[in-house]
């Protein structure tokens, strides 16, 4: 009759064998060691802190402009990486713009600056008025 579950489990490997019984023993020393390692390595993840995230860059990579807003967003935090939309298109006007800020004006318009890529300088301000307003401001999405 088998000496132990793995024994039951196993009769062919762990039999009544002394070799067998060897064998058992390194099966146990192995599970041993693995629980172990395991209560280690979950020991080690509970009682390290979190680390950090990285702070936001403050360099600025490209022109940087003020642009009206349709909506708030204040969603978005400096650094996030948005695309810029104007209320009623589909496709953005520009992708890959970086937040630097947001602020309301004494007026009550929300104004975001967001630092573009060169190349998407020309649509944004084709979109823009001539006094620097557009009829109903830009749409900034988070994760463009």
């Amino acid at each position: 009759m088998p000496s132990s579950r793995l024994a039951q489990l196993f009769p062919s490997v762990l039999g009544p064998s002394r070799r067998a019984a060897w064998r058992l023993s390194l099966v146990r020393r192995g599970l041993a060691a693995c629980s172990i390692l395991l209560a280690l390595h979950l020991t080690d993840g509970a009682v390290r802190p979190p680390s950090p995230p990285p702070p936001p860059t403050t360099e600025r990579e490209g022109p940087e402009l003020s642009l009206p807003l349709a909506l708030p967003a204040d969603h978005l935090a400096a650094g996030d990486a948005v695309a810029v939309y104007v209320p009623g298109r589909e496709a953005p006007v520009a992708t890959g713009a970086r937040v630097s800020g947001t602020s309301q004006t004494p007026s009550g318009l929300t104004v975001a600056r967001i630092t573009l890529r060169r190349s998407d300088i020309g649509p944004v301000l084709r979109h823009l008025g001539p006094d620097g307003s557009t009829s109903g401001g830009f749409v900034l999405v988070a994760g463009g």
